[in-house]
This record gives structure tokens, C-alpha cells and sequence, in this order.
């Protein structure tokens, strides 16, 4: 079973489409705990909220599963996430890792990821002076 739903919660990142969320209430328990470094959610309606609002600034996108490992009933996938953005207008990539925890369905989802590369490096002024402080401490 776990495999079944690691299947479908890889099909559904790859490419990414929000508009279609039919399959969450398959891959995801109602009382869903999501967590990455900028967003604790909790409960299915508010994480198809969540993606609602990510899907609103996504002209396209997909996530490459690199590496997996399930131990129990962990899951642990390593990612590379392609992402083009209506705001602002470009595209922006990342990588990190999920950590899913299934029972039936997936309990929670936590994605660890650096949050400077995928968002504030991304924000106009703000991201010039981060890219600056991590250029200077890498020297």
C-alpha cells in the first residue's frame, strides 16, 4: 500500500498541476500535517488551499524524485523542483527532501528545502543582499 500511494504522490509532482485535486483525498489522510520552512498546515481542505494559492503564481512546473528510501512506515525522497513563475517572471529551481510519514495515507509531509534559494533570493532588492551575504560568507 505505502508504494501505491508513493506512486501517486510522485505522479501528482510530476509536472505539477494544482488545478486537479482529485487525488489528494487519496494520497492524503483529512487530518494531513504539512510542513516546510515557511509553512505548517494542517487538514486536507487547507493544504488544497495552500496549493490553490501556489497554483495562482505557476505558469509551469515538476518535481524530479532523484533518491528514495522507506524505512517503516517513512518515506524519504530527494528532490530537484523546476518551477516558471508569473511573479515574478522567471523560473526558479531548488532541491531538497520530503519526509512522508503513511499509514493508510500520508499523516504528514515534511519538505526541507533552503528557503533563501527558492523564495527570498527571488524577491526583488531583498534578494541581491542575500545572494551578497551567502557570495561573502563562502569565500
Amino acid at each position: 500500500m505505502k508504494t501505491i500511494i508513493l506512486e501517486k504522490f510522485k505522479n501528482y509532482f510530476t509536472p505539477i498541476d494544482f488545478t486537479d485535486q482529485s487525488i489528494l483525498i487519496e494520497i492524503y489522510a483529512d487530518d494531513i500535517v504539512f510542513k516546510d520552512p515557511i509553512h505548517e498546515i494542517h487538514g486536507i481542505e487547507n493544504l488544497k488551499g495552500y496549493f490553490n494559492k501556489l497554483n495562482e503564481n505557476l505558469i509551469k512546473g515538476s518535481f524530479h524524485f532523484t533518491d528514495e528510501s522507506i524505512v517503516d512506515n517513512k518515506a524519504f525522497l530527494s528532490w530537484e523542483m523546476d518551477l516558471k513563475l508569473k511573479r515574478p517572471k522567471k523560473n526558479v529551481k531548488a532541491s531538497g527532501i520530503s519526509v512522508l510519514i503513511i499509514e493508510d495515507k500520508i499523516i504528514s509531509q515534511t519538505d526541507y528545502f533552503d528557503a533563501g534559494e527558492l523564495f527570498y533570493e527571488n524577491i526583488p532588492v531583498l534578494g541581491g543582499i542575500i545572494r551578497s551575504i551567502k557570495k561573502k560568507l563562502s569565500r
